[in-house]
């Protein structure tokens, strides 16, 4: 599944990398839900509280730099 637009224009992540986020969120004790590859409440709320552990910017955003940090950081 490739990258798209959400309604207000922000690139939305593609399925295998909401599941990357949510696997490595997992692994961290951060996320308790299903790796489906769909970016609910309950990854944006784990997403948020990493950023906000690792003094980032506070957001929920997935956005590519995010990924990539995880990807690495993982």
């Amino acid at each position: 599944m490739g990258q798209g637009l959400s309604s207000k224009g922000a690139s939305l992540a593609s399925t295998s990398d909401v599941m990357m986020v949510q696997e490595s969120l997992k692994v961290l004790g951060l996320y308790s839900g299903q790796i489906d590859g769909y970016a609910g409440s309950e990854t944006y709320r784990a997403v948020r509280q990493y950023k906000k552990q690792r003094h980032m910017a506070p957001s929920n955003a997935l956005t590519q730099d995010f990924i990539d940090h995880l990807r690495d950081a993982t």
